[in-house]
Parts: structure tokens; sequence; C-alpha cells
């Protein structure tokens, strides 16, 4: 399989991709770094990119501003992955993965980001706002996994089974198990050659998508029942207090499936759901089965993602306004 895939309009981006190898190889120490609430996009391209880069015999840091989810803690190098700026002397390199901007690395873009010698940002993200000089942007990639598995190749390396089992997760959970419209044919080409690394498929997407903890299961039940609809039904809009994660002792990452439980609804166009954050602020959650681009109305409340999964933080004062932005879409 070609590196670049059957996708001719990527070619134009080998460029990019060639930009980022040579720093990357001029690099001694090198951070890694991902969003905040990072997911198994985020988590598994970043791993998969350390043990690539640990094979060139790079020194390599990886960080996250945000707690991990349990759910990915077999993926390697998961409990390496700092929650805390390190004191050291700047990166020579420092890469943010699955990032629409600057603001998803939290501390890590002034404490990281701004003191290393170079940086690079690698995501498909469609609404984002660029932050590194350096950059690999692959809107049409299905998920991030896609993007390092191409930068890989071009690193002169092949992946491993390890290696395998972190992109297809990046690939299985941002795909939603394979459910979503930016499935493309290189999305399976690049699967097939990671599977038959010796992965054994069917246990790695039970436990990066389809296992569900009892505190997701009794939050999916309170936000359906909690359900409001809009617009003759086209409009979902639930929500979870912080109160309710306390009482349940539950997290974020039980959260995080909800949204997209939600969207299965038959006749539902759109989705919101709020979640409520301890620091006051709410976390929204978007969704869409296309007929509405919920990117573009999540980068108006200062957030970003795609124009069917998208998310912003906002102010409880600003709920009203965004059901009511999402439904004129409507």
């Amino acid at each position: 399989m070609g590196m670049m895939g059957g996708n001719g309009g990527r070619v134009q981006k080998i460029e990019d991709y060639r930009g980022v190898v040579r720093a990357i190889r001029r690099a001694g120490r090198i951070a890694v770094c991902v969003h905040m609430f990072p997911d198994g996009d985020a988590l598994g391209s970043m791993t998969g990119l350390a043990l690539a880069l640990q094979r060139l015999k790079k020194d390599v840091t990886l960080f996250s501003p945000s707690a991990l989810p349990a759910r990915y803690r077999f993926l390697p190098h998961y409990s390496s992955i700092r929650l805390k700026p390190a004191d050291s002397s700047p990166f020579d390199l420092a890469i943010a993965l699955d990032c629409a901007s600057w603001v998803q690395l939290g501390k890590f873009h002034e404490d990281v980001f701004l003191k290393a010698k170079q940086a690079v940002e690698i995501d498909h993200h469609t609404f984002r706002k660029p932050f590194a000089n350096l950059k690999i942007i692959d809107k049409k990639a299905a998920a991030v996994g896609e993007i390092v598995y191409r930068l890989v190749r071009m690193l002169g390396l092949s992946p491993d089974r390890k290696m395998a089992v972190c992109l297809l997760v990046s690939i299985i959970v941002e795909t939603g198990s394979f459910r979503l419209p930016t499935i493309t044919a290189d999305t399976f080409r690049i699967c097939a050659e990671l599977i038959s690394r010796g992965v054994h498929y069917y246990q790695l997407v039970e436990k990066s998508y389809w296992s569900r903890t009892r505190q997701e299961a009794m939050l999916l039940g309170i936000c359906f029942s909690r359900v409001r609809f809009y617009n003759r039904g086209r409009l979902a809009v639930t929500y979870v207090r912080a109160s309710d994660l306390k009482r349940l002792k539950a997290n974020e990452e039980d959260v995080d499936p909800i949204a997209d439980q939600i969207r299965t609804l038959k006749d539902i166009k759109a989705i919101l759901l709020f979640r409520q954050m301890f620091d006051g602020r709410w976390r929204v959650s978007l969704r869409s089965k296309g007929y509405v681009n919920v990117g573009r109305i999540a980068e108006e409340f200062g957030g970003g993602g795609h124009p069917d999964v998208a998310g912003c933080f906002i102010g409880r004062h600003d709920m009203k306004r965004l059901i009511s932005r999402t439904q004129k879409e409507l």
C-alpha cells in the first residue's frame, strides 16, 4: 500500500510530512501532548507515535492536561503520561496531537510548547485555529491515528504489534467502531495492515469501545430520562450535573459515550449534551446526523471539531443561546 493511500488529494501534503520528519530526525528530546479530556483517538495516536519515536532512539516525554480515562490503561506508556509540566530545559521539539487550538493544550501550551525550540501540530479537525509553524493537518483523515500511521511510514518504520494496537484504538474510537461517515477506503486498508501485525481485534474493540461501566449505564439512563425535544423532535437536549457524578462515584469518561448513544434515537438530527464541570462551567458535546454542521456552531462558542462531532465550554448563561442557535439550523 502506498504511504499516502489511494486519495490523490493527499499527495500534495507530502511536503508537510517531510517537514515534520526532518524536525523529528534533528530532535533529541521530544515532548508529545494531547488535548484536555483525552479520548481514544488522542491516547492511541500519542502512544503509537511514542513507540515510533523510541525506535528512533529519541528521548520522549508524554503529557496530558487532564486525567486519563482508565479504559485505555492497557495502552503502552499509559502509566508514564505526565499530568504536570516537567522541570527541565526546553524540549527540542513539541508535538501536539488531536488539538484544534492551543487552548486545548491547557497549561502545557505555555509550559512546554512555547518553550520548545520547535513545535508541530498533527490534527484532523475541520474547525480549528492553527498554532504551530510546522503542521500536518488532514481534515479527511478519519482519525489522527491514520495521520500518525503515514508519518511512521515516512520515518521509514513498519508498525509492530504494540504500535498497531495503539493506532487501531485511535481509529476504532474516533469512527465510533466504524460507523461514522469519515471512514474511507484508506481507513480499511490501514486497519487491515495493522490487524495483520498479530492484533486480537475482538478483544481490542471490546476493551477500547464496547465495554461499559455501571456508572456509565446509570448516567445514560439519567440522561435519557432528562431529554427534552425541540423542533418537532429533531433536536434532543439533555444534561449531567456535577452532583450526579459525585453521587454515582462516576467520572468524565463515564459521560463521554452518552451523546453518541442519544444520537441513535430515531428522527433526531442534532444532540446537545451539557455536562456541569466542578469549576462551574458547562462542557457541551454536540452531535449531528449530517443535517446540522455542529462544528461551525461549536466554533462560534469558542470550541471546535467536525461537522458531525464537536464540543465547547460555556457558562450557564450561554445554555439557552446555544440551544436557540442550534434550533435555527433545523
